[in-house]
């Protein structure tokens, strides 16, 4: 390891996180603010990526900014590789590919017949019935493809090609990210995508703003747990029950790192409200936690890093470890935190 590689990662002055989906009203962004040690939401409605980043712009007077959308940014090696065998050159990382969409149409449409799937066409809606998603596997299997990355396996995401037809589908949010991001990638652009373009130490020392990928399943034990990150699994929340999110918001009112940071965590009865401003506050929080305590913020690079990227945050917890589940805290904590909260008790 050379000097420049033990050099600590630069401290962003600010990490925005924003849930994304389909619906331009299904987004929130929340921010950050590592200087004042504050996480709060980012007023706003219907963004775009555009948005987010002209909003990222508004806090590079103080240093690089870190971005991260909860869609995955990168493809199966695999896929980058049946490409390489149809056409050498063509498409050798993730940005390449982008850049290539705009050769092809029908790219973003789903399939729903598996018969259909080819590499110019990988978006699908998983059919009715028994081994629907299991016939797209093997579709793509029959050249070559395994529609999972790595990274998906180990932190049980689905497939970023499924755009509906199961539960936590995420193809029609990436879908939607994708094509903007393919118009802004630009020679004269401010930012710059993480890790297809480097690693996220010389990313955030040489420009302004940094975008990367973030996964809120990946995030919630960061945000939660009082483990050490090699003993910290991954935790899952029931996310979808009311009474489950203001559970969640209780404990990390309550958790030893905000108090113990002197972190400040606002606008908790909207992140209570649905599950779009519960993702992103918490994706924001375990970020800011990890910057704070100086824990790394990704996992080693790996050879299939330019086309699959990586998972913001996945540094911190141990993904061989069994995913657990949140409990809900005891009577007594929930009145600890209540207490403790320079917010105050959030409405049932």
């Amino acid at each position: 390891m050379t000097a420049a590689d033990q050099t600590p990662t630069p401290v962003p002055s600010a990490i925005l996180c924003a849930d994304w989906g389909k619906a331009s009203a299904k987004r929130a962004v929340y921010v950050a603010d590592v200087a004042s040690r504050a996480v709060r939401r980012v007023p706003g409605r219907n963004w775009s990526l555009a948005g987010v980043l002209d909003e990222a712009e508004r806090w590079t007077s103080t240093g690089s900014v870190l971005v991260s959308f909860d869609v995955p940014l990168g493809v199966p090696l695999s896929y980058i590789e049946a490409w390489g065998r149809v056409s050498s050159g063509l498409a050798t990382t993730f940005l390449d590919l982008l850049e290539l969409t705009a050769a092809m149409p029908e790219f973003f449409e789903a399939t729903s017949d598996a018969t259909a799937w080819r590499l110019e066409r990988p978006f699908f809606a998983v059919p009715p019935g028994v081994g629907g998603r299991f016939a797209y596997e093997r579709a793509a299997e029959s050249l070559g493809v395994n529609i999972y990355r790595r990274i998906d396996r180990r932190t049980s995401a689905n497939s970023l090609f499924i755009k509906s037809g199961i539960p936590g589908s995420v193809g029609s949010a990436t879908c939607a990210l994708w094509l903007e991001l393919a118009e802004l990638l630009t020679e004269d652009r401010s930012f710059r995508v993480w890790p297809f373009e480097g690693s996220l130490r010389t990313l955030l020392m040489t420009s302004a703003v940094v975008v990367g990928e973030i996964y809120p399943r990946a995030a919630y034990a960061t945000a939660l747990s009082s483990a050490t990150p090699a003993s910290r699994p991954r935790l899952s929340i029931a996310k979808t029950k009311p009474a489950i999110r203001l559970q969640a918001i209780t404990s990390l009112q309550a958790a030893d790192w905000v108090h113990s940071l002197g972190v400040s965590i606002e606008n908790l009865a909207d992140a209570a409200r649905n599950e779009d401003d519960f993702d992103a506050c918490f994706t924001a929080a375990a970020l800011l936690r990890c910057v704070l305590e100086g824990s790394p913020l990704d996992l080693a690079a790996s050879t299939a890093t330019q086309a699959e990227g990586g998972m913001l945050g996945t540094g911190t917890i141990n993904l061989d470890l069994p995913e657990q589940g949140f409990r809900s805290p005891t009577r007594e904590s929930s009145t600890l935190a209540a207490v403790r909260s320079s917010r105050g008790v959030l409405p049932v």
